[in-house]
């Protein structure tokens, strides 16, 4: 009991419960102690009784350290037993099993047999005081006795209860915290569901937009077109008459049709740009190797959430073509890809460790070479027509390929806030 007290941490280490329910296991005993130390003073107060007080004190204390070290329900069950065959030795020390009894009624099941189990709990304590009634000769002392038996089915009752609310507690607890976790699992579940409507929402935005770009480019524009070349011709005419009034309105009408090309041409743009899905590109165009070459595995870091469709399908391009150089190439079984976003320019880097493969892998090392140098002068073709610049060489054992393209080409100054600065500014992307 006094181990309760002195160390209230230990309560809490038992599972699912709390100190507070030590303070009600230590409001038990003090309860049931002081019955019997009552009926102790009754009987009359001796060094006898005493010793069998602190006795039965100390060993309380042992068998709850015992069960706050979760040894084996036989080890913990010694004090208990230790403090039994005491009280058959001095049958003045009965009025103290109560305290014994509220330890046994707590202990976890010993036996298989939970019946006999339960059973021998029960009496144990019982038949000390019993054996003593039978030998006492006087009359107060019998009845001290069966006080104390009565107090003793006390604890052994109040101890199980006790155990069963534990018990209970600790399911309660442990069916709240399965709940928990169904409800959080339930959550995440329902997160990812709703990414995965949002995902297909925004893809099928994207394939909208996507095709009516291409109706208002091979409609809209090719109607525009005509009417241009079919104004600059009845120009030409009326410039051939000398009909200076003619002239005069086809010039203005070839103007108004350009003007309405350029502003055609330009939402056609935006529309191809906002139907472009970057991270979706650039996931199928670095996993496109990795998934089709056994053992080999492409490591992608992707920082830029969003850029203009030339420089995407740029990017998608040279990682392609820079991922077929290494399968080809190098017997290096890794690659990483890494995208990188600063405030001037959009960085793409393509790495391989190596080494170079060997002459003997190469099947045709003169059609090799000339492919990897179309491939790689195809790279610097396409970074160069977007204003950038491409580094591609050794790299330690390995190859890189370093390309940078800056975002000054796609600039767009709109007043009327009606662009958002992906469309390039002069310069027709048709």
């Amino acid at each position: 009991m006094l181990c309760v007290c002195r160390f209230p941490g230990s309560a809490r280490r038992i599972p699912g419960t709390g100190y507070h329910e030590g303070m009600l296991i230590l409001l038990d005993k003090a309860l049931l102690l002081a019955c019997a130390t009552a009926m102790a003073a009754l009987s009359g107060c001796d060094t006898a009784a005493l010793i069998g007080l602190l006795t039965a004190i100390s060993l309380s204390c042992l068998g709850e350290w015992l069960m706050l070290r979760r040894v084996a329900p036989a080890m913990t069950a010694l004090p208990a037993g230790v403090c039994i065959v005491a009280a058959l030795l001095m049958p003045r020390w009965c009025v103290f099993l109560p305290v014994v009894a509220y330890d046994l009624a707590r202990l976890p099941v010993a036996w298989h047999d939970a019946r006999a189990d339960r059973l021998v709990r029960w009496l144990s304590p019982l038949v000390p005081t019993t054996i003593a009634m039978a030998r006492m000769g006087d009359v107060s002392d019998r009845l001290i006795l069966l006080v104390a038996g009565l107090v003793t089915v006390i604890g052994l009752m109040l101890g199980r209860s006790r155990a069963t609310v534990l018990r209970l507690r600790r399911t309660l607890r442990h069916t709240q915290d399965i709940a928990r976790d169904g409800n959080r699992a339930n959550r995440r579940r329902m997160a990812d569901i709703a990414e995965e409507r949002s995902q297909s929402v925004r893809m099928a935005t994207l394939n909208e937009r996507t095709r009516i770009a291409r109706e208002i480019h091979d409609n809209v524009g090719h109607l525009l077109t005509r009417a241009i070349m079919q104004a600059q011709a009845g120009r030409a005419v009326a410039d051939a008459t000398g009909d200076a009034v003619a002239s005069q309105g086809f010039g203005a009408l070839h103007g108004t049709l350009d003007e309405a090309m350029t502003m055609v041409r330009r939402s056609v743009h935006d529309l191809a740009d906002d139907g472009t899905d970057f991270a979706a590109q650039i996931t199928d165009a670095a996993h496109a190797f990795g998934m089709a070459t056994p053992g080999f595995t492409v490591t992608l870091s992707n920082e830029i959430t969003d850029a203009p469709a030339p420089v995407t399908h740029c990017f998608a391009t040279v990682i392609r073509e820079s991922l077929s150089n290494v399968v080809r190439h190098s017997d290096a079984s890794t690659a990483t890809v890494t995208l990188r976003d600063f405030p001037a320019i959009w960085q793409l880097v393509i790495e391989d460790p190596g080494p170079v493969k060997a002459m003997a892998d190469r099947h045709d090392e003169s059609d090799g070479e000339a492919m990897r140098g179309m491939g790689l002068a195809d790279i610097d073709s396409r970074v160069r027509a977007l204003g950038g610049m491409a580094s591609c060489g050794p790299y330690h054992d390995g190859w890189r390929v370093f390309v940078t393209v800056p975002k000054r080409r796609w600039a767009y100054h709109d007043p009327d806030g009606k662009h958002d600065g992906t469309v390039e500014s002069g310069v027709s992307r048709s």
